[in-house]
């Protein structure tokens, strides 16, 4: 007999047939619990050791609970619980879920990892060491530089520092046995980069009571986390991820969600924060972080420690800059995918004009050496087009071409005369 379990509020009903539990109507952060508690009634209650998760009727699906449920499926495998994905019959739907891996991470028998390649988002990664940690920031912002170019250098740095140490509290304090879970969104239509980080570990409340027992109560654990230089152990880190990130999306008038035991906290995008405690706790630490980059070096006093402005090392400067810090080097072998197309050279494009726009004071170096030819479409895309939009003197002055081969620098002035020809 179906049992039906219904959220008035966000409209979701959760239907269950034994091992079945049938998602009806939207997922999001006000009802995941909900499959979350029916999924452990199924496993430690009644002794299920297959759960079959059928989407079939959801008609929508956000990363938040997604990732959240994608952490808890993963523990539960470990466990010896097997997991079974029914997709939503909804094409649009169903392509979500493959292409942010989320089918792949709940489901690894009957579905293949994400092959997207897109630049609007970067489907989750599971990350079990600080090498897959670092891997999966570098991954993320490095297609995020590849996606804005509007961004200032200040407000990129921003939120690099934030995912970096929001990723690294799961490494360093959640005592995950399965590691954590990193997702990048970008909605342009609405200015806003968000990331979301999920883990099953021993979560915030109960990492924060080692150090601080007075912290009865998960809201009150949750209250205490986002304050500056809290953190369970001072030699592992400073304690300032949350606290910042809570800031910079303050700052920004984005959204900051934060998941963990009994606690939720919530910052609206009108500035409104409310901690409350929920019925259902989630076993572990789930971050929705959303950052309006719509306004210029507002993220940048958003990081201010003791009356201190904090400037982090960026992925501009480990990566681009020369050691003299004079000059952007972009290498283009490291950059594209391949050079044979005018869909692997719009990133590139986009990410140059990124960079250009970062560093303003500093000239960039496209270096083509070691690729023999490319085809006139790539070349059109990007140096082209970019001499076109900027003129021949400013594009002079910003960018310098090295290292080509006979062939490609052929291709690529005939892409300019061409693209100066049709203007």
């Amino acid at each position: 007999m179906k049992t039906p379990q219904k959220n008035d509020r966000t409209q979701l009903q959760l239907l269950t047939d034994g091992n079945v539990l049938t998602i009806v109507g939207p997922l999001g952060m006000g009802n995941y619990c909900r499959v979350l508690a029916a999924i452990h009634d199924r496993v430690s209650e009644r002794g299920c050791q297959k759960i079959k998760l059928d989407f079939s009727r959801c008609d929508a699906a956000f990363a938040g609970p997604m990732l959240a449920l994608c952490a808890q499926v993963e523990t539960l495998r470990t466990e010896g619980t097997d997991c079974e994905l029914v997709l939503p019959q909804a094409d649009t739907l169903a392509k979500l879920f493959i292409n942010t891996n989320w089918a792949y991470l709940l489901d690894p028998k009957n579905h293949r990892p994400s092959r997207f390649r897109g630049t609007s988002q970067v489907p989750a990664i599971r990350f079990l060491s600080a090498k897959d940690q670092s891997a999966a920031v570098t991954q993320i912002i490095d297609t995020l530089l590849s996606s804005l170019s509007d961004l200032k250098r200040s407000d990129f740095a921003a939120i690099e520092w934030s995912l970096n140490e929001i990723t690294d509290n799961v490494i360093n304090h959640s005592e995950s046995s399965t590691g954590g879970y990193v997702q990048l969104s970008t909605l342009k239509s609405r200015n806003i980069v968000e990331f979301v980080v999920s883990d099953a570990g021993i979560g915030i409340p109960t990492s924060l009571r080692k150090p601080f027992p007075e912290l009865t109560s998960d809201t009150n654990a949750l209250h205490q986390a986002i304050r500056e230089g809290v953190t369970r152990d001072k030699q592992v880190g400073q304690g300032n991820g949350l606290f910042g990130s809570v800031e910079i999306c303050w700052a920004s008038e984005g959204y900051f969600e934060l998941d963990s035991g009994y606690g939720r906290l919530n910052l609206s995008q009108q500035r409104k924060m409310r901690i409350t405690e929920d019925q259902i706790p989630y076993k572990g630490t789930l971050v929705v972080a959303g950052i309006d980059y719509s306004k210029p070096d507002a993220l940048k006093q958003a990081l201010r420690f003791g009356d201190k402005v904090y400037t982090p090392v960026d992925y501009i400067e480990t990566h681009y800059e020369s050691r003299d810090g004079h000059r952007i080097v972009f290498v283009m072998e490291k950059e594209a995918s391949s050079f044979g197309s005018r869909v692997a050279a719009k990133p590139v494009k986009t990410k140059l004009e990124s960079l250009a726009a970062m560093c303003p004071e500093k000239k960039i170096f496209i270096d083509f050496a070691n690729i023999p030819v490319i085809s006139s479409s790539f070349a059109d895309e990007v140096l082209g087009k970019l001499f076109l939009e900027l003129g021949p003197v400013a594009f002079i002055q910003k960018f310098e071409i090295v290292n080509t081969s006979e062939t490609v620098q052929s291709l690529i002035n005939l892409a300019i005369k061409k693209r100066l020809a049709s203007a």
